[in-house]
């Protein structure tokens, strides 16, 4: 008996653990189908905005159906409006003047569907945001779930003044460059002529600048600070990895500091929870953050995405060979390798790219891939220099 019930026992726990992991799907998940979802995050920078308008595909696979023929506009408070145009489906852009972006004063997103329903956002106001004081890194040895794991890097901070309680709460946005290079070895092609001659320079590029928007979320509320100077806001760590190359020449941080009023702040940080935290058994399970837009005639109707109003501010960093970091390269990146006997080619495989390069004191000469000869194939890599650079 006490055998029996032992196995019965085991045979719930087990039964408990896997509901605990099990993936969670939230009830009336169609109603989330089709939903209309509005971005539009605005600041009092003057230029070309945008706003985004979609529809939700599935909760399981969330990928999102853009609305074409909608109208936009932003009313301000005192009736002065201005009316989007749509660039591409779902994209609708207007080009801002200073006179129209007041801090201070609020304003209201307004959209009518192509099937003729109108939405509208509570009025957001822009509030002032204060500057980044300082933009500095330090190294760091980030560990992980052994000694074994750990990883040397830089992390960035910012320093900024709070001395206006209208500076109610700040989000940021990251944006990395970094310098890359290309081994500087011998480069040739086997062009669609099924003749092999040495790369041209105007393919052959061995320095490039790669751009990456950083997908983490940072906000913060200050109302719980006292007036003074806030020192050390820190960032996500940049782990000194061979292959990335990001801390082998200069690696930039460009930071945008946004201001927020409570209501964004929460959408944000839920936004932050529900996308980027981690756990096991007590993962939060997903959630339909409140909106601030809705239907003027159908409350009930459920809308996603989020209106805000924002001052802005931004900073940008370098760190350029940080010292106490290992900087050198991995030898056998991108080295050509020969693999045995060529096979047969044809005009469907061209072109091909080769290169000749000495290793442990001999030349060698075979097939490599593309971007090791033309470091602009990486994503978001270009061989033009930046300005700030």
């Amino acid at each position: 008996m006490n055998r029996a019930f032992l196995i019965l026992l085991l045979t719930v726990f087990v039964s408990c653990i896997q509901g605990c992991i099990e993936r969670y799907y939230p009830d009336q998940d169609d109603l989330k189908t089709g939903t209309l979802v509005i971005n539009a995050h605005l600041t009092d920078e003057p230029g070309y905005q945008s706003i985004e308008i979609s529809r939700s595909v599935t909760l399981i696979h969330p990928s999102l159906d853009p609305v074409a023929g909608a109208y936009a506009e932003i009313i301000r408070e005192d009736g002065e409006f201005c009316e989007f145009t749509e660039e591409k489906p779902g994209w609708y852009v207007y080009n801002f003047d200073e006179e129209f972006l007041q801090t201070g004063m609020s304003y209201s997103l307004h959209v009518i569907a192509p099937d003729g329903k109108e939405y509208e956002s509570e009025f957001d106001r822009i509030r002032p945001v204060p500057d980044i004081d300082s933009i500095y890194f330090e190294v760091e040895t980030a560990s992980f779930e052994t000694e074994s794991d750990s990883t040397e890097g830089v992390r960035f901070f910012i320093d900024f003044t709070y001395d206006d309680a209208d500076f109610e709460c700040l989000r940021w946005e990251l944006t990395e460059t970094y310098e890359f290079h290309n081994p500087d070895m011998s480069a040739y092609i086997l062009d669609v002529d099924f003749k092999i001659r040495p790369l041209p320079d105007t393919s052959n590029y061995r320095v490039c600048y790669i751009t990456n928007d950083l997908p983490s979320i940072h906000s913060m509320t200050l109302k719980y600070l006292d007036f003074g100077i806030y020192i050390r806001k820190s960032f996500g760590f940049v782990s000194n990895d061979q292959l990335e190359q990001k801390l082998k020449h200069k690696y930039s941080l460009y930071v945008k500091q946004f201001s927020l009023g409570e209501e964004a702040f929460h959408y944000w940080n839920e936004l932050k929870k529900t996308s980027q935290e981690q756990g096991f058994l007590f993962d939060r399970q997903p959630a339909l953050l409140k909106s601030n837009i809705h239907n003027i005639n159908d409350e009930q109707e459920i809308v996603l995405g989020f209106f805000s109003m924002s001052g802005v501010t931004e900073c940008r960093g370098f760190a350029e060979k940080p010292e106490g970091l290992d900087l050198s390269l991995y030898e056998y990146y991108c080295m050509p390798v020969v693999k045995g006997p060529p096979g047969p080619v044809s005009r469907d495989d061209l072109p091909k790219y080769y290169a000749r390069a000495f290793w442990d004191g001999e030349s060698v000469y075979a097939e490599i891939n593309k971007h090791c000869v033309d470091c602009r194939e990486y994503k978001k890599s270009t061989h033009i220099k930046p300005d700030y650079w």
